[in-house]
């Protein structure tokens, strides 16, 4: 990783650029040397190309600010109350002040960014729950996927990246409502025929649709194709739709369908992934019938890639049963070629065997 960086050590040697090898090993020994020197170290790691970015949440990687930024201009209001955007009659005596005051309101405005964000997090609280709350507090859905898109890539040049594989839900909920309508039927063959018999290729076109406005609107913002264009419209973006795990049944296999579908037709989109709390009780009860729906749709659609959120668990969040083989099912059955997080392995059951494989 760091013999692929020159430019930072070359700028303060004041040497012409050498052949490959010498610079490596000037790097390598420039990097040593700072080793223990946080403000060198800052200034040498941001410069430092870092490849690409696989596992990052669209949703996730925006900033509080833009959200409340974006929420002024759509005319929501602040349920000061739960700190979460909202859609209503705004009425600053009764506790929903419009987010156009808001952002006039410093004291309102960080109580808001810190409830909407890990900013000033207190170690002391449940950090897992407040992670995962942020989400519900962004407001309700609005079209700013292409705002959001300009936002993660732009600051991914500025940082160096060079790739990135952003997850979001490419239908807007469309598959998740067609699965609703249709009803369970735990037969997966049944149920999949059943639900492209129903149309469900509309919800792959408006999928298409959707990204295609999105990136246009990032395009715009970011001037790409202009002398004067953002950095970010040289990164190359693909996407991985995601699922939520917390769903009855016939909704996360809807989504999961769609995944699959809109992978195969559309190259932007690279994989799929599940996602909301790992130990969400829907989550955990159905955690091996949904490793099994992967099992099935992965035999229909070989092509596609499963990427995987994983062993995002700890002892005292779950029973202990429940640490002793998601990643191993996740991989064996789902077909994750990824797993995200991963941090509890070590309570699986032959956890060094179960290395040795995913590393094979």
């Amino acid at each position: 990783m760091i013999t692929a960086w020159t430019s930072l050590f070359v700028a303060t040697a004041g040497s012409r650029l050498q052949p490959a090898a010498s610079s490596e090993a000037a790097t390598a020994r420039y990097f040593a040397s700072i080793r223990n020197q946080p403000l060198l170290l800052l200034a040498f790691l941001a410069e430092m190309p870092k490849g690409g970015d696989l596992h990052n949440h669209l949703t996730g990687a925006v900033y509080a600010e833009s959200y409340l930024r974006w929420a002024a201009e759509d005319g929501l209001c602040l349920a000061t109350t739960t700190m979460t955007l909202v859609a209503a009659t705004c009425d600053a005596a009764a506790g929903q002040p419009p987010v156009t005051a808001v952002l006039r309101n410093a004291t309102l405005f960080n109580q808001a960014i810190d409830a909407m964000s890990m900013r000033h997090w207190n170690p002391a609280l449940n950090g897992h729950d407040h992670f995962f709350a942020t989400f519900g507090k962004f407001g309700p859905p609005s079209d700013k996927t292409g705002d959001m898109i300009a936002e993660v890539v732009a600051r991914a040049a500025a940082e160096r990246i060079s790739y990135l594989e952003l997850m979001l839900t490419p239908d807007g909920g469309a598959a998740a409502q067609r699965g609703r309508a249709a009803g369970w039927d735990p037969d997966f063959g049944r149920q999949r025929d059943r639900l492209l018999a129903g149309g469900f290729q509309d919800v792959v076109a408006e999928a298409r649709r959707r990204l295609d406005v999105a990136e246009s609107r990032q395009r715009a913002l970011l001037r790409c194709g202009a002398s004067d264009s953002d950095p970010g419209c040289r990164i190359v973006v693909r996407y991985i739709s995601q699922v939520g795990r917390a769903g009855v049944p016939e909704q996360v296999f809807a989504q999961m369908l769609a995944g699959f579908e809109i992978a195969t037709e559309d190259p932007r989109f690279v994989g799929l992934n599940l996602v909301q709390p790992e130990d969400d009780p829907t989550a955990l009860r159905d955690f091996s019938q949904q490793m099994a729906m992967l099992d099935f749709l992965h035999a229909k659609y070989p092509g596609v890639q499963i990427a995987l959120h994983a062993g995002e668990l700890g002892e005292g969040l779950v029973p202990p049963e429940a640490l002793r083989f998601h990643i191993r099912e996740s991989v064996r059955t789902g077909h994750a070629r990824r797993i995200g997080h991963g941090g509890g392995v070590m309570y699986e059951d032959d956890p060094l065997g179960l290395l040795r494989e995913m590393a094979a």
